[in-house]
Order: C-alpha cells, then sequence, then structure tokens
C-alpha cells in the first residue's frame, strides 16, 4: 500500500484546520494580519462585521481575538475628534479561558479613524482597523404600544391623517434606524438617538431599562394631540400622536 505524501498530509491537516467552509474565526482580519476586530455591543449588534458603518454619538464595543496573552497592549485613535477608543476589560470570570480585553468605542464626528492596537512595553503597532463613523441621512422608525389594561405590545400604525392613536396610560416604545445617504443600515446606540417631546403632560418619557438599542420609552399620560420627534446623527423624524380615554 503507497503511504501518501508529505504533501496531501500537509494539505489534509490545513483542511481539517480551517474546516470545510473556509475560516470560520470570529472577527475580520486587521490590515496587519495580526489580530480580529468585530462589534459587539448586546441587544445593537454582536458579531457585526467591523466593515460596518456607524452612527455619530453611539457608544460601542469591539471585541478584540487573537492577541497572544503574555502581550500587554494600549490603543489609540489617529482622529480623536472623529472616534476615541478606551481599552476595557470584558472578563465574565476570572481565569477563564474566554477572558479577553474589549475596546470601547466613542464614535463622535463623521469621518473614518484608525484604531490601533500597539505594544504597551516596545509601542510597536500590533494590527489597526479603520472605524467608520457617518451622520445620518434619514431616520425610520416603528412604534409599538402595550395597553394600560395589559396585554402584549403590538405595533401601531398611523390613521388616514397621520396620528398614532394611544389609550391613556399606554406604555410606548420608539425604535428608531439610522441609515445612511446610501441607504445602508447605520450602527447605533441609544447614546446617538434621543426623543424630543412637545408636551410631556400629553406624552412624556418613562424610565426604562432599555440597553443600548437604540429605543425611546415613553407613556401616554393624558388626553391630547402632540409630536414626540427621534433625532439622531443629524437627522429628525417627528411622529404625531392622539391619546384617548
Amino acid at each position: 500500500m503507497r503511504l501518501p505524501s508529505a504533501c496531501a498530509l500537509a494539505i489534509a491537516a490545513f483542511s481539517a484546520l480551517v474546516g470545510c467552509g473556509g475560516d470560520d474565526r470570529p472577527g475580520t482580519e486587521g490590515q496587519l494580519g495580526t489580530l480580529r476586530f468585530e462589534y459587539a455591543t448586546a441587544g445593537v449588534c454582536e458579531g457585526c462585521s467591523i466593515d460596518r458603518e456607524v452612527l455619530a454619538g453611539s457608544l460601542l464595543d469591539v471585541a478584540m481575538y487573537d492577541l497572544h496573552p503574555r502581550v500587554t497592549v494600549q490603543v489609540r485613535s489617529t482622529a480623536p475628534d472623529v472616534a476615541d477608543f478606551q481599552l476595557s476589560s470584558r472578563c465574565r470570570f476570572i481565569g477563564h479561558q474566554d477572558c479577553r480585553d474589549a475596546i470601547a468605542v466613542v464614535a463622535k464626528t463623521a469621518g473614518d479613524a484608525e484604531l490601533e492596537v500597539f505594544d504597551d512595553w516596545t509601542g510597536t503597532v500590533l494590527d489597526r482597523v479603520t472605524i467608520k463613523v457617518r451622520d445620518a441621512a434619514s431616520l425610520e422608525t416603528s412604534v409599538k404600544a402595550t395597553p394600560a389594561r395589559g396585554g402584549d405590545a403590538k405595533e401601531l400604525v398611523p390613521s388616514l391623517d397621520g396620528l398614532f392613536e394611544l389609550e391613556v396610560d399606554s406604555d410606548v416604545e420608539i425604535v428608531a434606524t439610522a441609515l445612511s445617504a446610501d441607504g445602508e443600515t447605520l450602527i447605533a446606540t441609544g447614546a446617538a438617538i434621543k426623543g424630543a417631546y412637545e408636551d410631556e403632560r400629553v406624552v412624556g418619557p418613562r424610565p426604562a431599562f432599555g440597553g443600548a438599542a437604540p429605543t425611546e420609552y415613553a407613556k401616554a399620560k393624558s388626553p391630547g394631540t402632540t409630536t414626540v420627534a427621534v433625532v439622531g446623527g443629524g437627522a429628525r423624524r417627528d411622529l404625531s400622536f392622539r391619546v384617548v380615554q
């Protein structure tokens, strides 16, 4: 029986390593090919490509992979007026094998900023990746309401006169989606998109633990007609509400 050649064995070993579907490692390779990166903000964008564009004003986490455990690193921005970065631990358990550092991203203004990861001892840049921050060309919204008498939240559609109708004491959720000039969805957090209330006596904000998602939580308080504006990244969308008893 003829033994397989060394070349065939090497190919077989490589195929077993990467799998039939190719490279299944998490994240996207950095410009220098040393590390891998991906957005990792719970409830907003977990496992999202680092190539995605981000809405100005958002606060995000970037996961970093393939860093040697004995190497201590720091991070910096080549354009801190566009985006700033800070190294922060995301270890769930001390000594856990998935324990690794993450990078907090503060997206400030539209533009591109290079995120550089460098060796804290030697100053050598280990890898870099471009963080793309954009203003919003428009905001899309969906409105859900939970009736005061209880039940599940239901998505609302405006009536023929363009008003969303609510009952007094209904809980309201306004979910915003930021779009670029090309119509692409921007990664956005609640830090970037806020609500502005015309008359809080009719519809006003309510306290809620909503995580990082760009969702405005409101409550229908008394009968009347009012407007809630959703504002973020240079864009604005006005929503009109009619509250009935």
